[in-house]
């Protein structure tokens, strides 16, 4: 994917910088590789976009603190080396690599956490978030509160924590927009995903935060078109990649066929339109990323394209381009028909 972001040789040298207008990653991954510690020097040595690999690359850089993974240790291992985590170490690596969007470091919930404990994830969480804004005062980044819950209750508690300790006055006067998360255990229940939706936008506007856009972490390209009904403003997704590295090829933000079954000429997308990237897709490649690479991609252009598309539905006037957009698409698939009906009835007017 590198290779595509940069217009790489390897790739033909076509630029397909349209799809790459933001990027996220995590200071979690740095390590995920076992690199050594020179590696990982190098790695935050200079920032992502003033390093000559990726002088083509003018998107933005969203990120993440990488809480979901240090929820078993403050540490990043590498093979020679570990590095302590907390607040501050966070925003230095957030810094040294130029993130255009940063959040504080915080402790997702997961769903058998007792109220207790969810309690006290928030009041750590309220603690980092004084200790980031200290730290970022007069940064350029965009900087995104994050909060963890599934529904009005559990949304509105963590809050109430994070007011006790900063005070709603501060995060509405400091943040530029709230990133949800602990949603990823939840990625298989339409249902609750919708709730956990609804539920954040209400309770953003109880507290007076209605006006900052809303972030929802690591879900899923087939909830998307219900969440951004809802309420959801940007998403990070992952699924594009995971699709191709099980060898399925996009047909739309829901569907997908088997690479195997795919016949190329159907789809006017650039990777498909490349006589060599195509051949390289049927399995006529050294390696497997050059394989699967193109597959990937592929995939990324059909989301991004559709994800444009509802965004356009959403700033239309009314509600009818949304609801034909959700009738034609998810409404026509069996497992996501109530769901699209559901968010029409609930919240685009109703059909009648």
């Amino acid at each position: 994917m590198k290779e595509f972001m940069t217009g790489d040789d390897v790739i033909g040298g076509d630029d397909y910088s349209e799809y790459f207008d933001g990027v996220m990653t995590s200071v979690g991954s740095l390590t995920d590789y076992n690199i050594s510690r020179e590696r990982y020097e190098d790695y935050v040595a200079e920032p992502v976009k003033e390093r000559e690999v990726f002088e083509e690359f003018n998107g933005t850089l969203f990120l993440d603190s990488g809480g979901f993974k240090f929820l078993g240790g403050y540490e990043l291992d590498g093979s020679n080396f570990e590095v302590e985590i907390d607040q501050a170490k966070i925003f230095e690596i957030q810094q040294r690599m130029g993130g255009d969007i940063i959040v504080n470091l915080d402790r997702p919930i997961a769903p058998d956490d007792d109220y207790e404990t969810r309690v006290e994830k928030a009041r750590q969480t309220a603690e980092n978030v004084v200790e980031f804004l200290d730290l970022s005062e007069g940064t350029t980044s965009a900087r995104f509160l994050t909060l963890h819950g599934h529904n009005y209750s559990m949304l509105d508690t963590f809050l109430g924590e994070i007011d006790d300790i900063v005070g709603s006055s501060r995060v509405h006067d400091e943040f530029d927009g709230v990133a949800l998360g602990s949603l990823v255990p939840l990625k298989d229940n339409k249902g609750r995903l919708i709730d956990a939706i609804q539920d954040c936008r209400s309770i953003l506007e109880d507290w007076g935060f209605d006006d900052l856009p809303l972030h929802v972490l690591g879900i899923s390209s087939s909830a998307i078109p219900l969440l951004a009904a809802v309420g959801a403003d940007s998403f990070d997704s992952s699924s594009y990649l995971h699709s191709a590295i099980n060898g399925k090829y996009a047909t739309s933000l829901t569907e997908s066929k088997s690479i195997d079954e795919v016949n190329f000429g159907e789809c006017g997308c650039p990777v498909c339109s490349n006589e060599e990237l195509v051949s390289r897709m049927k399995g006529n490649a050294e390696y497997r990323k050059d394989e699967l690479g193109p597959v990937a991609m592929h995939n990324l252009i059909i989301q991004k394209r559709e994800v444009a598309y509802i965004r356009d539905c959403i700033r239309s006037p009314g509600t009818d381009d949304l609801i034909e957009y959700l009738e034609s698409t998810l409404g026509q698939n069996k497992s996501m028909r109530l769901f699209a009906h559901r968010v029409v009835n609930e919240s685009l007017g109703g059909y009648f």
